[in-house]
């Protein structure tokens, strides 16, 4: 049986550009996320946190330490994957996309240091409340809408011969749809919705179907993602091209069944925001778990054999057991306590990883230096092991039902079990801190040097690994 190439392609122009602007404006939103995320740390620190009183200090900090952390990191590693996969027609739109996104990420930053806008915990993309933050957002969303319309007129690539990633840019494609579909919904709920648009509750029932899709997107992403990475480390996935396409379409298949939910129930009701939350429980894993058997018997089949193994499997390793442990503990949730950070820091943490992973598999082909393997390996390491122990900590507290959003002064510990579960959080917490600054440390003073000096890359777009 023929395995399907999963190898991603890299050439000169466009692709090429619009891919290293994406991975730019991602790797610069990490890395401030990962600044604010230090206070973040120490808000939710017993003793530490008792040093601060502003009870919008937190709140303000999580927004844009989510946003940038999962919004814009993760829309613009989307946005390389689908810079790559396309081909260089609508270089006009490609490039307005990107810098809508890039100032739209400057607005949003620009808020928080301003001191303007009043911070909402809205669920799946927080906000300030204010004029300032709100046009950042918008700008964010119309370059995000801007690449998904240039993904989607490219087209599938079902045609694309299989050296030039035929099913990665169909899996990328499906991904746009997802995202597409999310936008859709947004708007829906947008003119469903009360006149009155202000307050947490607005904000929280305007993102909560459209949130819910991204996910899909995030998981398809992450699935392309890990067959690159499998790629990478010379396995191979051994099940017919038209498997992996046939699976793709089916994770991508729920999506489609947001058109009927105003016909079940009105968006401002309970029941409305209860068929989300299904359609996302049942809809994502199944799929997502038939990729991960693939993938793991792809590694095992490839370390059977002599020799060190590749920093590549390292990270698949960790980002398949963090996705399955976010998995396991979404399952878990029962109310509105710290399990809920705990199933969606596994499940965000896993797809950080795997564009980690995609990170350092580009920037060799992208015309840079690479990043040897024992610091991939080690990095991976750090990363995996902070995040799973940072979410034991979570899931640990949950379970004595200690309350999330709330933290400092207003967080009170009624058992030594609930503060030695904050305390593991913490822990954990440094260490993948640690990790993101050693990942940036890594893969930034490659990238940026080099973008000042010029350098070519070979028409092949193939360079040789650590």
């Amino acid at each position: 049986m023929a395995s399907p190439d999963t190898s991603l392609p890299v050439v000169d122009g466009l692709p090429r550009r619009l891919a290293i602007g994406w991975l730019s404006l991602g790797l610069c939103a990490l890395g401030i996320s990962s600044l604010f995320a230090v206070l973040l740390v120490m808000l939710r620190t017993p003793y530490l946190r008792d040093l601060f009183h502003r009870r919008e200090l937190f709140p303000a900090t999580l927004v844009l330490h989510v946003d940038l952390a999962v919004l814009v990191w993760f829309l613009s590693l989307a946005g390389v994957l689908w810079s790559l996969l396309g081909d260089a027609r609508l270089p006009r739109l490609g490039w307005t996309a990107l810098g809508f996104a890039v100032v739209g990420a400057l607005g949003m930053v620009a808020a928080l240091l301003l001191g303007v806008g009043h911070p909402l915990m809205s669920n799946y993309i927080p906000v300030l409340d204010g004029p300032v933050f709100l046009t950042g957002l918008g700008l964010l969303a119309a370059g995000c809408a801007l690449m998904v319309l240039r993904t989607l007129v490219l087209g599938p690539g079902l045609t694309t011969p299989a050296h030039r990633g035929g099913v990665l840019r169909f899996g990328a494609y499906c991904a746009a749809i997802a995202i597409a579909m999310a936008m859709f919904t947004l708007i829906r709920d947008y003119h469903g919705l009360p006149d009155v648009k202000m307050g947490r509750e607005y904000f929280g029932r305007l993102f909560w179907g459209g949130g819910h899709l991204f996910q899909f997107a995030n998981t398809l992403l992450m699935l392309v993602t890990w067959l690159v990475l499998v790629g990478d480390i010379g396995a191979r996935v051994r099940v017919r091209r038209s498997v992996l396409i046939s699976l793709f379409g089916l994770e991508v298949a729920p999506v489609f069944l947001v058109v009927l939910v105003p016909a079940l129930a009105d968006v401002n009701s309970d029941h409305y925001r209860f068929a989300f939350t299904q359609l996302m429980r049942w809809g994502i894993w199944p799929v997502a778990v038939i990729f991960m058997i693939f993938v793991l018997y792809a590694l095992y089949r490839t370390e059977r054999g002599a020799g060190p193994r590749p920093a590549g499997a390292t990270l698949l390793r960790f980002s398949i057991l963090l996705f399955c442990v976010g998995l396991v503990l979404g399952a878990l949730i029962r109310t509105n306590d710290v399990m809920v950070p705990a199933h969606y820091h596994g499940t965000d943490g896993a797809v950080t990883l795997a564009f980690m992973g995609l990170t350092y598999h580009l920037l060799g082909r992208l015309g840079f230096a690479t990043v040897p393997e024992r610091a991939i390996r080690l990095q991976a390491r750090l990363y995996g092991g902070g995040m799973l122990t940072l979410v034991a900590g979570l899931a640990w507290s949950g379970l004595y039902g200690v309350e999330r959003k709330e933290a400092g002064s207003l967080q009170v510990f009624t058992n030594v079990q609930e503060f030695a579960g904050m305390l593991l959080m913490a822990a954990g917490a440094v260490v993948a801190l640690v990790a993101t600054w050693y990942f940036l440390a890594l893969v930034l003073p490659a990238l940026f040097p080099s973008l000042a000096r010029h350098r070519a890359v070979p028409r092949t777009g193939h360079a040789p690994r650590s």
